[in-house]
């Protein structure tokens, strides 16, 4: 019994010198730590309309195998700001053709700018509110540059094609909406 009790005194004894040890070494370690404060500002895909015009500018333009030998400007090629954004950006604008007619062509030229701060692409292309009678009475078209990519502070040059038809009725309206949705550049296959 004794060796047992002289063991376990021996034992303790080591313990407390482990733990002094372990404290003495920890009062004496000299230490400086490191920090890292971090603040993430995100970006902005952001763009607007900043120029816009109709090719019909005198005279009206005609489709391929009609011609206006005559000069005559009968009809006419309006564009104006349908919405802006809380910014005042326009982002929406309306296109009216007043009083076409088969063989009536135009080209409407868009630009579009990035007022952001990320590079955009073009990501898609909608055409809605086009029913079967309006695509037999025009022709549509948008022409895209070869490169859909714009960097902030720069712009990139649309062009929406309208040519009315033969099938056109007389007296009627047709309307379609177009709708062109940027995304940022990473997130869009292709050009």
């Amino acid at each position: 019994m004794r060796n047992v009790i002289g063991l376990s005194k021996v034992l303790g004894v080591v313990l407390i010198s482990v733990v002094l040890v372990a404290i003495s070494t920890t009062i004496a370690m000299w230490s400086e730590t490191l920090k890292i404060n971090t603040y993430i500002h995100t970006g902005e895909v952001k763009v607007k309309w900043s120029a816009w015009e109709c090719s019909d500018t005198g005279p009206d333009p005609q489709a391929p195998g009609y011609n206006n030998t005559e000069g005559k400007n009968v009809s006419r090629c309006i564009v104006t700001v349908e919405q802006n954004d809380t910014e005042g950006n326009p982002i929406k604008l309306n296109i009216t053709l007043d009083n076409a007619y088969p063989g009536y062509a135009v080209n409407i030229t868009l630009i579009v700018d990035n007022i952001g701060t990320i590079p955009v692409k073009l990501y898609q292309v909608n055409w809605t509110d086009l029913d079967a009678n309006d695509t037999a009475a025009l022709s549509l078209r948008l022409i895209q540059p070869c490169s859909t990519q714009i960097e902030p502070g720069e712009n990139s040059t649309y062009i929406l094609e309208i040519i009315v038809n033969q099938a056109a009725n007389e007296t009627a309206t047709y309307s379609f909406d177009l709708e062109l949705v940027f995304a940022q550049w990473n997130e869009v296959n292709g050009p």
